[in-house]
């Protein structure tokens, strides 16, 4: 299993977090603004990792698996053989990739509106926002070591293929929109920022984002533990 030290950890710190918002959602507020050095609070430290943690994502010399650096130049292996048949091929990929991105964008989009319906009505305070986000945090490691719903969605391969791979930080902090402060906005502005720098590559360089133009997304070239499916 792919990340399974990332998997268990993310899995029991899940189920720690969900257990004390449930019997002892006190606890989780002092741990949000216990006091660090000066006016510093830990929900600073979490907004300044979560901050850095995304800017890296941005840099090339920063990226260690091809399914986030695929979109830089300097990762781009040219396959062999391209030809107009390819050419087409690559075309009919990248229709297919694009309504799966949009089915992907929709889903959550109904999925946000439901957290503001339970948010209007009472249900849904800030507490259990911040646990739902460390929910999603979960479920994209979930997603790279079991199973993910996005493949059948953005019909990818595996992870290395991902047509939405970077739209991950984006998903998992768009609770946040629903406490409105400068920590909770700008957590999700960078992410977005993510968002607009991978979908401007993919527009500028298709050829990147897919295997047939790109030898480093083919399965012999993959230094990764597979969970998708090899074709």
């Amino acid at each position: 299993m792919p990340g399974k030290k990332e998997f268990w950890i993310k899995t029991v710190v899940l189920i720690l977090v969900g257990l004390i918002g449930i019997f002892r959602p006190d606890i989780l507020t002092y741990f949000f603004t216990f006091p660090g050095t000066g006016p510093v609070r830990m929900y600073h430290v979490l907004w300044g990792i979560a901050v850095f943690i995304m800017i890296k994502r941005m840099i090339p010399r920063y990226q260690k698996k091809i399914s986030s650096r695929k979109i830089f130049e300097r990762f781009y292996q040219e396959a062999d053989r391209i030809t107009p048949v390819r050419d087409e091929q690559l075309r009919r990929l990248k229709a297919m990739a694009d309504r799966g991105a949009l089915k992907s964008a929709f889903y959550w989009l109904l999925l946000l509106a439901d957290m503001l319906l339970w948010r209007t009505v009472g249900m849904f305070n800030d507490t259990w926002i911040c646990i739902t986000v460390l929910f999603f945090v979960f479920m994209d490691q979930f997603c790279v070591s079991v199973v993910c719903p996005f493949q059948l969605l953005a019909k990818g391969k595996c992870c290395s293929t991902c047509r939405i791979n970077n739209w991950g930080y984006t998903m998992a902090f768009s609770p946040l929109v629903f406490i409105p402060s400068f920590w909770t906005w700008s957590i999700l502005a960078v992410s977005i920022v993510v968002v607009i720098q991978w979908e401007y590559l993919y527009w500028r360089h298709p050829r990147r984002f897919f295997e047939t133009h790109n030898a480093a997304l083919m399965c012999r070239n993959c230094v990764v533990e597979c969970t998708g499916k090899r074709k």
